[in-house]
């Protein structure tokens, strides 16, 4: 498994501007392998460029990427949108859930104890995963800690969301967030175009950019194949 340190020193830009980090938890197992895997690395891509083109989120988003199959490896540490570059993944082996959802908060704390270091006032970070299968490794730390940390303080210290692709498991998710009552903050997208949902992303870290720190931001419609998970809809698409 890498570590950030295998990387050099934290990478910042713009550290006297408000920051916002967010982990994309992408599962990376063999079931991805083939168009899902393809067009999940052009979306990738895409996100990248569409935040370039905003002037603040280019100053003020970090990302990181975090893959889980048969390990979990951070494909990219912590680095500012406009210093991004291409990462190509590819699918393989089981679906090691829980330890990838264990090592992207991991370093989302350390990331925050870095901005505090430097004085940097920071957003609620995100974690946004992406999985199409079912996991092969225990959640139930995983799930402490999701709920530890988004009930830390009166608002949380992050904000843990999760798109099932054709194939997952709807009860994983479900009870991963079941904390966040009847809006959870899970969805189910109906195919593998994730051009969309990478451009509700972007657009999502582009509002937060400008808001003040601990504002709640009202984030855009859903793209038309993607829809929030009921919990008590067991049918889907």
């Amino acid at each position: 498994m890498l570590n950030q340190e295998s990387f050099g020193p934290p990478k910042i830009a713009n550290q006297g501007e408000s920051h916002l980090a967010c982990v994309l938890l992408l599962d990376t197992s063999g079931s991805m392998a083939g168009d899902p895997i393809i067009r999940l690395n052009q979306a990738l891509r895409d996100f990248k460029d569409q935040l370039n083109m905003d002037e603040l989120a280019n100053k003020r988003v970090d990302i990181a990427i975090v893959e889980f199959n048969e390990s979990v490896n951070i494909i990219q540490p912590f680095t500012p949108i406009s210093q991004m570059t291409p990462v190509t993944l590819e699918a393989k082996g089981s679906t090691s859930m829980g330890a990838g959802i264990n090592l992207a908060i991991d370093i989302l704390k350390e990331r925050n104890r870095f901005y505090a270091t430097l004085g940097t006032p920071c957003h609620k970070p995100w974690i946004f995963m992406i999985t199409d299968g079912e996991p092969t490794d225990d959640l139930d730390l995983a799930k402490k800690r999701i709920i530890e940390e988004e009930g830390k303080g009166s608002h949380g210290k992050l904000k843990f969301f999760a798109l099932g692709v054709p194939g997952f498991k709807r009860e994983v998710l479900i009870d991963l967030t079941r904390h966040q009552g009847e809006n959870p903050r899970i969805m189910e997208i109906g195919d593998i175009d994730f051009s969309k949902i990478f451009d509700w992303l972007s657009k999502s870290m582009a509002y937060i950019s400008v808001s003040r720190i601990g504002e709640e931001v009202q984030l855009s419609r859903l793209p038309d194949n993607v829809k929030k998970i009921d919990p008590h809809d067991t049918k889907g698409w």
